[in-house]
């Protein structure tokens, strides 16, 4: 059958939690259907010789962002789907994978699922179809090829190796040398003078704009101040206007009104009826009523005599009205809807070119202080990289010696240390006399060389083709660094090719040992290899219907030893007996 669900014993404790907990593929390669659920630590896959051992590998590369061809999909079937688990709550990978899945509006609360389809081509298309979902997402290629890096290096895919780039290797070298906290005073440094340099780029290039705008601003201000401008003296303006203007008008009514009020003609009516209620009361109210409309027409007559006195006809204070709300006018139409407005615009001008006249001012200091940054930033990045180049070489001893135990005698690696070459329109930092390019990582460019022969030349890692070699160096580098590295998983497909049984029981011990720190999975023909293992899936080739699959099984600590006597030649009592030792020799080391 090609279904296999992988649970089961754990002989072996790991001190990480697993990363990749599931790998689901439905008519991926040959492979119709297949769910390996996965524990942590060292687990190791065998298999007969084109049994589909690397299908496994395929499709969590493919999760991980590889690229497809028609063969990704199994014969007879329309598309072929992976699905990728990651389990990433207590791993270093969480805060990295956190921001970029934020940044690509991905949710993300410690569990990770990739499910990516690629389909036939349909409707006459030329080309493969394909979706991609991150969490339940739409997700791009593009998104999982940045993520793919911080969840695993699988050798044999070396496009999700990170030790191949150069800006990685860096970065372990850091880590090993235990310089982090240089590199990070020299990054705070970087953005520091970054800041200056932008600002004494701004105020350099606006300098002539700045004077004009400072003239601008306080003759603005000035004009302004000498107005003498009061929020509400716009109405009271309008309102003397109107008596100006209307003034011959509002006298002559005045002056008729105060004759009608001193004709008396109420004075009599009220000595009437005092009269009328001296007879009969109930004619009191009305002499009382009339009373009160006498004192208010006295009042009347009082306000009337002193608004006829305030009546102006004066054609000069007319004119000055009407050119103070001329200028009010010419204001409101160069600053501001109303008075106010124009008032605070005045104001804030003033603040403006205090603050121009500030930033002019401070120019020199800011010149001053970019100049000693710089002078303090190349003491810091030439100590960090003489700090690094010390670890460097510690570095490569220490892989050396771990190339000897892995069968690699003649392997040498070195680091290959550049100053960043200077730029025409960036600044550069004076190291040892010469100009020098720098970014947030220091004056740096690192690269990895290596050579597998006593007589070969260093090459850059990345230029060395895939194989055995390459990868035992990495798992040399990979043991060395130890928690320096922080890819939470490790994928191999093909470390023991060429290698026999003795070398084979080294790298086990060191597989073994690194899948205490870390997720590790690896494909071998070694039984020596196989044996260190936590875990033990094979993979088996069946026909059913003339149609081919692949068979995924997790092995009993009793199909193990089956598993180990053929891989060591057959089911004989000897290679029974050799497969039971190995067992036991790795649970007791």
């Amino acid at each position: 059958m090609n279904m296999c669900s992988i649970a089961g014993a754990r002989p072996f404790q790991s001190e990480e939690p697993a990363v990749l907990i599931g790998l689901n593929l439905r008519d991926f390669a040959l492979a119709a259907r297949v769910e390996l659920d996965l524990q942590p630590g060292f687990t190791v896959i065998t298999g007969e010789t084109g049994a589909g051992k690397s299908v496994l590998i395929q499709a969590l590369a493919f999760a991980l962002g590889a690229p497809a061809d028609a063969e990704t999909i199994r014969p007879g079937a329309a598309a072929a789907d992976v699905e990728a688990t990651f389990d990433l709550a207590a791993s270093e990978a969480y805060g990295p994978v956190a921001r970029l899945l934020s940044d690509a509006d991905i949710p993300f609360e410690g569990e990770l699922i990739v499910r990516r389809t690629v389909s036939r081509p349909r409707d006459g298309a030329q080309r493969l179809g394909g979706r991609l979902r991150i969490n339940d997402r739409a997700a791009t290629v593009g998104v999982l090829r940045q993520l793919a890096p911080m969840l695993a290096d699988v050798h044999g895919q070396r496009e999700h190796l990170s030790l191949l780039r150069p800006q990685e290797q860096l970065e372990l070298l850091d880590r090993f040398g235990g310089v982090e906290h240089q590199r990070d005073a020299v990054s705070a440094m970087v953005r520091r003078l970054s800041t200056l340099d932008r600002q004494l780029g701004d105020l350099s290039r606006s300098e002539r704009e700045r004077v004009r705008r400072i003239a601008l601003l306080r003759h603005e201000a000035s004009e302004i101040a000498a107005a003498g401008l009061r929020a509400d003296e716009e109405h009271e303006l309008q309102s003397r206007h109107q008596r100006l203007v209307h003034a011959q008008t509002l006298a002559a009514q005045a002056s008729d009104a105060i004759a009608s009020l001193e004709s008396d003609s109420l004075g009599e009516a009220l000595s009437a009826v005092r009269r009328i209620a001296e007879i009969d009361e109930a004619a009191s109210p009305i002499a009382e009523a009339l009373e009160t409309a006498f004192e208010q027409s006295a009042e009347a007559l009082r306000s009337l005599r002193g608004y006829a006195d305030q009546v102006e006809l004066d054609p000069d204070q007319l004119s000055d009205v009407e050119s103070r709300i001329a200028l009010l006018g010419d204001m409101k139409r160069r600053w501001g809807d109303t008075i106010a407005d124009v008032i605070a615009y005045g104001q804030q001008a003033d603040a403006q070119a205090d603050r121009l006249e500030r930033e002019s001012a401070d120019s020199d200091a800011l010149a001053a202080e970019a100049e000693q940054l710089a002078a303090d930033l190349a003491d810091a990045a030439l100590e960090l990289s003489l700090s690094r180049r010390q670890a460097a070489e510690a570095l490569a001893q220490a892989v050396s010696r771990e190339c000897e135990d892995l069968r690699l005698p003649g392997a040498r690696i070195e680091f290959c240390f550049e100053n960043i070459p200077p730029s025409s329109d960036a600044r550069t930092l004076q190291i040892d006399d010469s100009a020098c390019g720098f970014d947030q990582n220091g004056i740096d460019q690192v690269e990895l060389l290596v050579a597998f022969n006593p007589d070969a030349p260093l090459r850059p890692l990345r230029r060395v083709a895939s194989g055995g070699e390459t990868a035992r160096l990495t798992l040399a580098i990979k043991a060395v660094l130890g928690e320096s590295d922080v890819v939470p998983l490790m994928v191999f497909d093909e470390i023991d090719v060429g290698l026999g049984g003795r070398s084979g029981g080294m790298i086990g011990e060191r597989l073994a040992r690194l899948g205490d720190r870390r997720q590790v999975i690896c494909i071998t023909h070694l039984p020596q290899v196989a044996a260190r293992a936590r875990e033990h899936v094979t993979v088996s080739k069946s026909t059913l219907n003339g149609r081919t699959g692949v068979d995924v099984r997790l092995l009993t600590p009793e199909q193990r030893v089956t598993e180990l006597a053929d891989m060591l030649g057959g089911q004989t009592d000897a290679n029974r007996a050799s497969a039971s030792d190995l067992l036991q020799a790795a649970v007791v080391s």
